[in-house]
């Protein structure tokens, strides 16, 4: 598509603008939106219209004023245009079906439902579940040990209160000392926020909060006051394997861990050999090959710690289906063959995640429904930015 000279430079200028760390994810994306908005509006070039109005759809509102300073700079009366753009939740999902699906879920995986506490967190974050991506997700644990848990993500509303204000304030956690309390504020506080998501567990209620920030380097963790002193040493090891760069802090205030994410830009490029290694060096026995081999398809590698050992808990290698069940390893365990066929979805695009999770014990599998469609793709929008491994 044909854009305006003048325009196609200050695109460029304004990408240049952008911190290292992001341009890969919002430069491609802005590109992309902004001929959309041409197509919209049945144009012919792309003029300054559709690049304002791209802008402020792709960027999240924490980074936002970060770009309106830069579009004034750049000259730009971005005010003109705000009319058009069009912002807030993605989706209106029936939150009455999504329990409905909970139930089924909770019944083939062998989990109980607990209503009243699945409707204490729905309701104290109600806008949220019901308009920003949902995913779906359960494990072959042990029955006794196994849950069905429904997380949402939202980057592009802003949370007002923040989430963790919101659960304390409906109850929904309390305070009780534990270094996680304090740990919320100064991820909130220290790093480049973009959004936030919460985790609810079936069973228990409101277990995860979730916070998303610009790529940013591991050595920063280092110095957190709230880290694990089990984060810290690891330190040689992110170098040497080339975890040098997260995005995303998962904060369980059920099992009282935090989770570290790494996005891998280009799984093709992983060998098994690779992530062997990595389990091996912390003391974690490798699966079969043919499960090793699925895990280096994966998008998303976590580690879990907690503050009363010196070691990592978990490491979990998440891999996007993106083209449906087909892609899901349904003979590495029966939950995850009934999950692809019985799980329920808010929409006809039935598509999943799956990840390996190693621990000291041994290795069990989860498995994720993108309910609403869209979770996937901003895990796939977050990867441009993330690791060459």
């Amino acid at each position: 598509m044909e854009w305006q000279p003048e325009i196609k430079e200050l695109y460029d200028g304004l990408v240049a603008k952008m911190p290292q760390n992001v341009q890969p994810i919002i430069g491609p994306m802005l590109y992309e939106k902004t001929e959309r908005k041409c197509e919209e509006r049945k144009g012919k070039v792309v003029a300054e219209r559709d690049f304002v109005v791209a802008l402020f759809e792709v960027t999240p509102p924490a980074v936002q004023p970060t770009m309106i300073a830069d579009l004034t700079s750049l000259g730009v009366d971005y005010n003109k245009w705000m009319v058009y753009v069009k912002a807030g939740f993605q989706h209106k999902t029936d939150l009455g079906q999504m329990v409905n699906d909970l139930k089924i879920i909770g019944n083939f995986a062998g989990v109980e439902c607990d209503e009243e506490k699945i409707w204490e967190v729905l309701n104290a974050y109600k806008e949220f579940f019901s308009g920003s991506s949902i995913s779906i997700r359960t494990t072959s644990k042990p029955l006794e040990k196994r849950d069905v848990s429904v997380r949402y993500v939202e980057l592009m509303v802003q949370h007002d209160p923040d989430p963790y204000l919101t659960a304390t304030n409906k109850g929904l956690l309390e305070k009780n000392g534990h270094p996680l309390h304090k740990m919320f504020y100064e991820i909130y506080d220290n790093f480049e926020m973009m959004g936030h998501g919460v985790d609810l567990d079936v069973k228990r209620g409101l277990t995860k909060l979730w916070s998303f920030i610009a790529p940013c380097p591991i050595e920063r963790v280092y110095s957190m006051k709230t880290i694990p002193d089990s984060v810290k040493s690891l330190k040689d090891y992110f170098t040497k394997h080339g975890l040098h760069e997260f995005v995303l802090f998962a904060l369980d205030f059920y099992h009282k861990t935090v989770n570290l994410y790494f996005l891998v830009r280009d799984p093709s490029k992983v060998k098994p050999e690779k992530y062997e290694d990595l389990l091996r060096e912390v003391g974690f026995e490798p699966a079969s090959r043919e499960i090793m081999e699925k895990c280096t398809e994966a998008t998303t590698l976590y580690y879990t710690f907690d503050w009363e050992t010196d070691r990592v808990e978990r490491i979990c290698f998440g891999v996007l289906c993106p083209e449906g069940a087909d892609q899901v390893p349904t003979h590495f365990h029966p939950i995850m063959e009934d999950f692809v066929k019985k799980a329920p979805f808010a929409t006809d695009k039935r598509t999943f995640i799956y990840a390996t999770t190693f621990t000291p014990n041994g290795h069990y599998f989860k498995v994720e429904s993108d309910y609403n469609g869209t979770m996937i793709e901003i895990l796939k929008m977050g990867a441009k930015g993330g690791l060459e491994l």
